[in-house]
């Protein structure tokens, strides 16, 4: 008796650190500095669990329950995922202790008539029984890791459906299972063990076929969501690009007409018509731009963009400082460029303006365009305030409550910038915010 309890706790332990590995890979910890420590306390605990249910001869189902409930617990404290999420983590192991039950108990229904036993753990066969059922664990484990994402990503419907479904599919074959490993040979002749064991192996099938679909559809899922941002990016900045070339336009047109303006002005103080000099300097102020400062690059989009910007920086009293020096072909299109630096410039202007009205410093912006080792280097840093909030990826967001209309600007710029075989570094400093995108030159060069 005391070598098979001991064989037992020497298979809960295997079995639990497997299961702890597919929770500890696929949830994640609210304080990863504690890993070690969480992994082996989780397994001790399993283990002591599923070995008391062992001791004093409680069925599969309740076993099960409570296995699932301690697993709850204590991923609901140490973990941070969605409850969701959890949830269906939490079936994993179950749906993998099922498999590992039911496929060498289907191979001894296949090949014995009588001795449906054989594999039994308490059998003569335990060594083997162990080792296959422990195999076979580890396998779903890995199929699990690898082909199943997180889940938080599929429609709200989708996964609630999911999760509902991964819940009793659990605890129906599970009560199957119990019913044929159970039940006496006599009481339940083997015609109906087959059709039992027939019953849930099919469950079974048909919930990993549903995972599967359920993973294609996700992926298809998120291409589409992909394709819509790219196609609403496209349009915003096709948009963002006519209005800064028609600001500059009306911008050079009424410079053009400056000199005529002042000659009908001198013409007017001339013949002492002061009047009418009087209208005609108050039509003027009415349609009179906001600035005179014209930037010429040589490259309209970028003129009107940053002549836009430098208007709205100076107006909030913002320096605005930038130095260009542009490559003879340039590699991204008008769309693309203004995708880039109507975002960088508009998240710049935002930082300084709420640094302007909450500390007493006075914010500046600097741009930088320039060739560089054969790639297109477009730099842009401005002051701030060193409050940041990052995602589970590590990757920045938007500090704004509304994000899913805010803070998809450097996500867009990433975008642009890998489409056109480059990339983009972002340096998120104390005092400091700097952007880097590097885009390859067309024929390497100048």
């Amino acid at each position: 008796m005391n070598t098979i309890y001991l064989w037992e706790i020497f298979v809960n332990l295997i079995e639990n650190t497997i299961v702890a590995y597919l929770l500890f890979h696929r949830l994640r910890l609210r304080n990863s500095k504690h890993y070690i420590g969480t992994f082996i306390s989780f397994m001790l605990f399993s283990s002591i669990l599923v070995s008391c249910c062992n001791l004093y001869q409680i069925n599969t189902t309740v076993t099960q329950l409570a296995t699932f409930l301690f697993q709850m617990i204590f991923i609901s404290i140490y973990f941070k995922n969605s409850m969701s999420e959890k949830i269906f983590t939490c079936c994993l192991p179950s749906f993998m202790s099922i498999f590992a039950e039911q496929i060498p108990y289907t191979i001894v229904l296949i090949i014995a008539t009588n001795n449906l036993t054989s594999l039994d753990f308490l059998g003569s066969n335990r060594i083997i029984s162990t080792l296959s059922y422990l195999f076979i664990m580890f396998i779903f484990m890995t199929i699990f890791l690898h082909t199943l994402n997180d889940t938080l990503s599929l429609p709200k419907k989708l996964n609630i459906f999911l999760v509902i479904t991964t819940v009793v599919a659990v605890f129906v074959s599970t009560f199957f299972l119990n019913i044929i490993v159970e039940v006496d040979n006599e009481l339940l002749p083997l015609k109906y063990r087959i059709q039992l064991n027939s019953i849930s192996i099919f469950i079974l099938i048909v919930f990993l076929a549903m995972l599967f679909l359920i993973q294609f559809i996700k992926k298809t899922y998120q291409e589409n969501i992909k394709l819509a941002e790219q196609i609403h990016m496209h349009e915003k900045n096709e948009e963002r690009n006519k209005s800064f070339l028609q600001s500059a336009k009306n911008l050079q047109k009424w410079k053009h007409d400056y000199s005529n303006h002042l000659a009908v002005i001198h013409e007017l103080i001339e013949s002492q018509s002061y009047d009418k000099l009087h209208q005609y300097v108050t039509q003027q102020q009415e349609c009179l731009p906001k600035t005179f400062h014209i930037i010429n690059t040589g490259h309209p989009v970028i003129d009107a963009i940053l002549t836009s910007k430098y208007t709205i920086a100076q107006s909030e009293h913002i320096s605005f400082v930038y130095s260009v020096i542009l490559p003879k072909n340039f590699p991204i299109s008008d769309i693309e460029i203004s995708g880039i630096l109507g975002n960088l410039l508009d998240n710049s202007i935002e930082a300084c303006v709420n640094i302007r009205r909450t500390q007493d410093i006075s914010p500046q912006i600097k741009v930088t365009l320039k060739p560089q080792r054969s790639m297109l280097h477009i730099h842009v840093e401005n002051n701030s305030s060193g409050n940041y909030q990052y995602n589970t990826s590590g990757q920045l967001e938007s500090t704004k409550a509304d994000t899913e209309h805010h803070g998809n600007g450097l996500a867009n710029i990433r975008q642009i910038a890998e489409a056109n075989s480059g990339f983009c570094n972002v340096t998120a400093e104390t005092e400091f915010f700097n952007v880097d995108v590097y885009i390859p030159l067309v024929d390497g060069g100048i």
